[in-house]
């Protein structure tokens, strides 16, 4: 029998994507999960092109999987080691990535972004940059506009550039990895649950950049690991708010490019360190692609000025009663709560924190609660964190999350300010972090008294 055929594994988020652009291009393909085939009733209805050849929904150890697969596009969510990702593996086909998958039926470059925190807000920054520079330019990947889809657009549409997002769980198993320009942001303690060590998940991330010589983007603090990870003679673009030596760097309220000065602090909307350092990577990206003039127009300065990061990221969702609410559910990692304590300096915080565990080190918090007048830690990994802060800062520990957000509630006085930044993945009590952050907006709205109320 010929091996030609795809075999779309896990129909999620990128897997539907997958689906969209296997029908699109009238390619053979089947679709496999191990969810029942009622889940996936309009996914089937939605399909333009060719319908998939057979399905294998309600996928278990019983199940025969066709023989004429060629190839499996992998969801990142299917982990090594699972009886699922074993008959797949078993099959003798290629596995490859959605975004692999994607990559090959899209011919305009991309810039791929990748790092532990600020994956989204650059990959978006970036995207819109360019947009202000003529590029037709959009947004995919992690982020959850799918790759996939992007690339029917990228025919539909004549793109002429694609900025990805890109997770570590993708890079797994990418193959063709060949950007125009990437990015690492940053590494910290995450998904070490799946990842065996922070040596390895280091090199995953690091893996974006090997092939490259050309347009890489580096923040300062990772040139030790680039020593021992990439070849010596790549050139890179390093970034830091704090580090007086790279080349992208902050000087006396301006940003500067090599110790020349191209645009003032002042044209940012987001605040942070963090952010600025978003920033920094941004900017780098588009002078890999475009060169240092694109940073001076006036309109990639005003489509900086008006850049807002999305919901549940540091987002002010409402003031009441003199107290502030804010909804930063996608920090699902110590990093990333520690960047958004970083920039509070003019209010006590009452923190959420909780959720999944990915086997982080939650010590990396001590040093950033300084601000914090009470934690208020919830979830499956509740207990986990208190043990680690209990000594720094007052801890109140909830039962589950409706608790946990009427305490912090009560608990708050005018000048403070109520966060959730939770640390922790979602996936014990939520389907994603939205649906977290959602949740906590309206529980706050009930506890405040603040239903009918506009948002800050």
């Amino acid at each position: 029998m010929d091996h030609c055929a795809y075999l779309i594994a896990g129909c999620g988020v990128s897997g539907r994507a997958a689906a969209r652009l296997a029908a699109h291009l009238k390619l053979e393909y089947y679709l496999a999960d191990e969810k029942p085939a009622a889940d996936f009733q309009d996914l089937l209805r939605s399909l333009s092109g060719a319908p998939p050849k057979d399905v294998f929904f309600g996928w278990n150890e019983g199940t025969a999987l066709p023989a004429d697969v060629a190839t499996v596009v992998l969801s990142p969510g299917i982990r090594p080691g699972t009886p699922f990702r074993d008959a797949l593996e078993n099959l003798q086909a290629d596995i490859v990535s959605e975004l692999d998958f994607a990559l090959e039926h899209i011919t305009c470059p991309y810039i791929g972004v990748t790092g532990t925190n600020g994956k989204t807000t650059v990959t978006e920054l970036t995207a819109e940059l360019l947009r202000a520079c003529g590029v037709k330019a959009v947004a995919a990947g992690n982020n959850g506009d799918a790759l996939s889809d992007a690339a029917i657009r990228a025919q539909e549409e004549k793109l002429e550039m694609i900025v990805i997002e890109i997770s570590s769980f993708q890079l797994e198993t990418m193959h063709s990895i060949h950007p125009a320009a990437a990015v690492i942001l940053n590494i910290a303690s995450d998904h070490l649950d799946r990842h065996s060590s922070m040596e390895e998940y280091a090199r995953i991330k690091f893996k974006l950049l090997r092939s490259m010589r050309s347009g890489v983007v580096l923040n300062h603090n990772l040139r030790a690991l680039a020593f021992r990870m990439l070849p010596q003679q790549i050139q890179r673009l390093t970034f830091s708010a704090s580090r007086p030596t790279a080349f992208y760097r902050v000087r006396d309220g301006w940003i500067c490019r090599d110790g020349k000065e191209i645009l003032p602090l002042s044209a940012l909307q987001m605040k942070g360190t963090h952010n600025i350092e978003n920033t920094l990577a941004a900017l780098a990206l588009v002078d890999a692609v475009k060169g240092v003039d694109a940073l001076r127009s006036s309109a990639l300065l005003k489509a900086l000025h008006e850049f807002k990061t999305g919901e549940h990221r540091l987002e002010i969702f409402l003031e009441h009663d003199a107290v502030r609410y804010i909804d930063d559910s996608k920090a699902t990692n110590p990093h990333a709560v520690c960047a958004a304590l970083d920039t509070f300096n003019d209010s006590p915080v009452i923190l959420l924190l909780g959720g999944s565990d990915k086997n982080m080190d939650f010590s990396e918090l001590l040093p950033h609660l300084g601000k914090v007048r009470l934690a208020v830690c919830f979830g499956a990994c509740g207990r986990k964190i208190a043990q680690a802060i209990a000594a720094s800062v007052p801890v109140r520990t909830a039962e589950n999350f409706k608790d946990a957000v009427e305490l912090a509630c009560a608990s708050a006085r005018k000048g403070d300010t109520v966060l959730l930044s939770p640390a922790c993945a979602s996936f014990d009590m939520f389907r994603d972090y939205r649906e977290r952050g959602e949740t906590f907006k309206q529980l706050v709205r009930e506890n405040t008294n603040a239903a009918g109320e506009q948002t800050a």
